[in-house]
């Protein structure tokens, strides 16, 4: 029993920190960083696909959270990617853009 303890105790200790690590968002910036593909470097696009830049974070989520139900009528690609983000994500992407004025 004492061996078993030898190995698991600190197996446990370091597995810890990589499951909470595994679990939290993508960095804002590198989650955000498809969007400038069109939306703009960060976010200010002056042509047809809308700026998100400088928008309130809860409109900008709110938006992409119904892009992932596929609740907007005649969207081509957003819905295929908001569908890999998690709600943690779809939270962090919205903050970056709104805080960018």
């Amino acid at each position: 029993m004492r061996t078993l303890s030898f190995w698991v105790v600190p197996a446990v200790i370091i597995a810890s920190p990589l499951a909470a690590w595994a679990a939290e968002p993508a960095p804002a910036p590198l989650a955000a960083a498809v969007c400038a593909n069109c939306h703009g470097t960060e976010g200010r696009n002056e042509g047809a696909i809308p700026a998100i830049a400088g928008k309130p974070a809860f409109l900008i989520a709110g938006k992409l959270r119904d892009f992932k139900a596929d609740k907007v009528a005649n969207a081509t690609v957003m819905p295929r990617l908001v569908k890999g983000l998690t709600e943690a994500e779809i939270d962090t992407v919205a903050q970056y853009f709104a805080n960018l004025r």
